[in-house]
């Protein structure tokens, strides 16, 4: 079992950089870290993120129980992430975020397909898809994601926002960093004329890298 305390720092720093990016507004977003296998760290529902405290933060089961006492509820899209955790074993923390550029490729319902960037091929193999829409808060948001989780690991919501998730928040957090990136300079260099894509034979060089990391 992770150290609670280390976690629930880390949540409350991680929530603060994404406010003061930009990536999330008023009580948008949520953050969640498993802890042990059966145990999670959220968010509340209700709170902006910039401001979190350590307090504040709600530990439940898979299930979504709370398991102990506290004044906040959970994050309202509980449901998703804990979706990724019994999907992925090897998921430690989810991050979703309203980050503006990642945001309109979801409220376009595109998905992230060009590869136009070695980093972004690098760490999503060059395509983020986009789910379904589903209603904010309710199961229809995890039964969205489903068909991606296995595949994928960042999912574009429809006319919502974006989901990252990987081994441990810093990464998670590391990967919304990157969509957002690759949605920005995709979004930028399509006012300027066509972004020339990576070749088959450059994606290959790029993805050959992984075996040596």
């Amino acid at each position: 079992m992770q150290d609670i305390q280390t976690i629930k720092s880390q949540i409350c720093r991680i929530g603060r950089i994404m406010y003061e990016r930009g990536y999330i507004s008023g009580p948008d977003g949520n953050i969640s870290v498993r802890v042990d296998k059966d145990k999670i760290i959220t968010t509340p529902s209700g709170v902006s993120k910039g401001f979190l405290h350590e307090d504040m933060l709600v530990l439940i089961d898979m299930e979504g129980k709370i398991l102990e006492k506290t004044n906040y509820k959970p994050s309202s899209e509980i449901k998703m992430h804990l979706k990724v955790y019994q999907e992925r074993e090897d998921i430690g923390a989810c991050v979703h975020a309203h980050s503006p550029y990642a945001t309109t490729f979801a409220v376009l319902r595109k998905p992230l397909d060009k590869p136009i960037l070695a980093e972004s091929v690098f760490i999503f193999g060059g395509y983020i898809p986009v789910a379904p829409f589903a209603t904010p808060s309710t199961v229809e948001v995890p039964e969205s994601i489903a068909p991606f989780i296995k595949d994928y690991d960042a999912v574009l919501l429809s006319n919502h926002g974006v989901l990252t998730y990987d081994k441990d928040l810093e990464m998670a957090f590391y990967k919304l960093e990157i969509v957002e990136f690759w949605a920005k300079i995709l979004f930028m260099s399509n006012q300027i004329g066509t972004p020339q894509v990576l070749s088959p034979e450059e994606i290959q060089k790029v993805l050959d890298l992984r075996k040596d990391k």
